[in-house]
């Protein structure tokens, strides 16, 4: 009871938490957070509210902090170790973040769990009987599923399922497209602009994705933005708009958009980074 009586009041915490405009006390509070959260729901594992906000709280944090130290450490040698280290970390983040997702899937249908585990069109058949209630859930499973398959792109046995973490998103966008500020369409845009058409991808489908995606927050969602330059036009090769867009990203005030104030934050960050190894993409 005293749990159920608590979890409102974590969600509304998780909340104020993306509007916090300094980074590092941002990573610092965020472990606590989340294992506070996580320690509730030991108490209460059923409990929709907290399952909700530790798996979209432990995608943010490896999204946001791990893959950004990932991103700035030198891919060599000399640095393998604690890139496999820290490649470590975010998966197993990204797959308890996947676990969680698919119990809170497997509340509202008790086959989805043993479908997901089967094959794509198993998922795919199973994903289609969930409602808009299920939209997040389903999107976070894809999103924790296909964060972890880039992360681990040379893991084979990792990378056949991306097909299912497709699916699921495809799901969440078909029954929600603008929840959490079009992240189905952004994500589908990043995988769609990850590769060229000679290895499968769509260049042309992840342009129209990120357009939407971008006009759900009139485009005061940064993060989506600095996606669209990273992928979509580096797989065009389009120096132009690249810089263009990154500079319109640093030019824009994170506070912009008040309620994702950390994301928009974080997105200044890989834009200045990005922009300032501009020959690495081109």
């Amino acid at each position: 009871m005293t749990v159920g009586m608590t979890a409102p009041v974590v969600k509304i915490a998780s909340g104020a938490f993306n509007a916090e405009s300094d980074v590092d006390l941002a990573r610092d509070a965020s472990p606590g957070q989340l294992k506070t959260a996580e320690g509730f729901l030991a108490a209460d594992p059923e409990n929709r509210i907290l399952l909700g906000v530790v798996t979209q709280g432990y995608i943010e944090y490896s999204f946001g902090f791990l893959e950004d130290d990932i991103e700035q450490i030198p891919d060599d040698p000399q640095h393998a170790a604690q890139r496999d280290h820290l490649i470590a970390r975010a998966t197993g983040l990204y797959d308890r973040s996947l676990d969680y997702a698919i119990k809170m899937l497997n509340q509202d249908d008790k086959h989805f769990r043993d479908a997901f585990n089967k094959d794509v069109a198993s998922t795919e058949a199973e994903a289609k009987k969930l409602d808009k209630d299920d939209a997040p859930a389903l999107f976070f499973a894809g999103l924790a599923l296909a964060s972890s398959i880039n992360l681990n792109r040379n893991d084979v046995a990792r990378v056949v399922d991306l097909p299912k973490a497709i699916a699921l998103i495809k799901r969440a966008y078909a029954l929600d497209p603008k929840f959490y500020n079009g992240g189905a369409a952004m994500t589908l845009g990043t995988i769609y602009s990850a590769q060229g058409k000679a290895m499968g991808g769509d260049p042309e489908g992840a342009k129209k994705y990120f357009d939407e995606a971008i006009a759900v927050s009139g485009g005061k969602f940064l993060l989506t933005k600095v996606m669209y330059a990273r992928f979509y036009s580096v797989v065009i090769q389009d120096r132009n708009l690249f810089e263009k867009t990154m500079k319109e990203i640093i030019d824009t005030p994170a506070s912009v958009y008040p309620e994702f104030r950390l994301a928009n934050e974080l997105a200044h960050k890989r834009a200045k980074r990005y922009l300032a190894h501009v020959e690495d993409f081109f």
